[in-house]
């Protein structure tokens, strides 16, 4: 998505590119680099020590899907368990053999792995330099941790939480990220609705309006219920704020809805995660998501080709993504996306709501 010729760049892709080069202080940055690196070593830790509480271990060797049923582990978790079973082979805590399971010999030991989660768990603390207040984050990764045990075994009990944060919400924590992607934002949308008298705009999620943009409207939404419960019939949007949609199971309808609120030519703007973070597998935020029927995660290989893919399909047309690949900003692992509302694809119904 870049040009020979500057010249016909248009304005608001220099003016994002000028606002993404405008890079968040070093040493913040390099505090978060940190702490995504060290929640790679903890995760595995996580994984082991949970699968001990839960007597996974007691078996001495064990299939995964028969000894889940021996513990009443509900089955909507066989696929997150299988995902822990393969990252502890990985690193060399759990081996298998004809598809049984069982320790291997160099695995730590209770109070060695014990210490090494608490020891691990200190070193995020310290490294949350990069979040203006860390204790949204804290309380996700290191509360409420006992609790996966019984969840797993009744998943009703992990929906009674009201909403819990995880890894893939990083963005929306204030911080380096979260004011990163919004000084993007901020410097493309008057470009993108200079011609527009009053801009109308909606935001889903955790998008925050932008406070300079003089003029608009803006309208806040659930994103979670039907955007036809929720607007007018009439209500037509010159541009759309939204995160964390590409990520859902049902991503396409969404986008076909979102479709029909927006006119002609409008923007799409989406905040979307598509880093792979191993330690949000195992938080509790992972474990009441697919409680909720939810994909816990879906990041890393593959992602952000498949948020392209699903734009494609949904009537949308790409402009932009930021930061870019091999850019000082991109081991974050969120992109921004800056689409355009093209004509409804050919052969595709269009939701409504009804």
């Amino acid at each position: 998505m870049t040009t020979l010729n500057n010249s016909l760049i248009p304005d608001w892709q220099r003016a994002g590119e000028a606002a993404a080069a405008q890079l968040p202080d070093s040493q913040r940055r390099a505090s978060l680099a940190a702490f995504l690196a060290e929640s790679e070593s903890l995760a595995p830790l996580l994984m082991l020590q949970t699968l001990q509480r839960l007597g996974f271990c007691d078996a001495g060797s064990w299939h995964i899907a028969s000894r889940s049923q021996q513990l009443r582990i509900a089955d909507c978790y066989s696929e997150l368990l299988q995902h822990w079973h393969q990252v502890l082979e990985e690193e060399g805590m759990l081996e298998c053999e004809d598809e049984r399971w069982s320790l291997a010999d160099c695995a730590p030991a209770e109070m060695r792995l014990e210490q090494g989660i608490d020891d691990a768990r200190h070193r995020l603390r310290q490294l949350m330099a990069w979040l203006d207040d860390a204790e949204p984050l804290a309380e996700a990764l290191f509360s409420q941790h006992e609790c996966i045990d019984d969840w797993l075994r009744t998943p009703s009990l992990a929906l009674q939480p009201a909403s819990l944060t995880g890894l893939h919400q990083l963005h929306h924590h204030a911080g380096i990220i979260d004011d990163y992607f919004t000084g993007i934002i901020a410097s493309v949308l008057p470009c993108l609705l200079d011609a527009c008298d009053t801009p109308r705009l909606l935001t889903l999620g955790a998008c925050a309006a932008i406070d300079d943009l003089a003029g608009a409207v803006w309208i806040a939404a659930e994103p979670g219920q039907s955007l036809n419960s929720q607007l007018p019939q009439d209500a037509r949007h010159d541009a759309i704020l939204a995160s964390d949609l590409l990520v859902q199971p049902d991503a396409a309808r969404r986008l076909s809805e979102l479709h029909t609120w927006l006119k002609a030519n409008a923007t799409l703007i989406l905040v979307e995660n598509t880093g792979e973070h191993l330690l949000h597998r195992v938080t509790p935020a992972a474990v009441q998501a697919l409680a909720y029927g939810q994909p816990a995660f879906r990041g890393g290989s593959g992602a952000e080709a498949h948020c392209h893919q699903v734009l494609q399909q949904s009537g949308f047309e790409l402009l932009q993504v930021w930061p870019q690949a091999a850019s000082p900003m991109a081991f974050c692992g969120q992109r921004l996306l800056v689409a355009r509302r093209c004509a409804v694809v050919p052969g595709e119904s269009v939701y409504t709501g009804s």
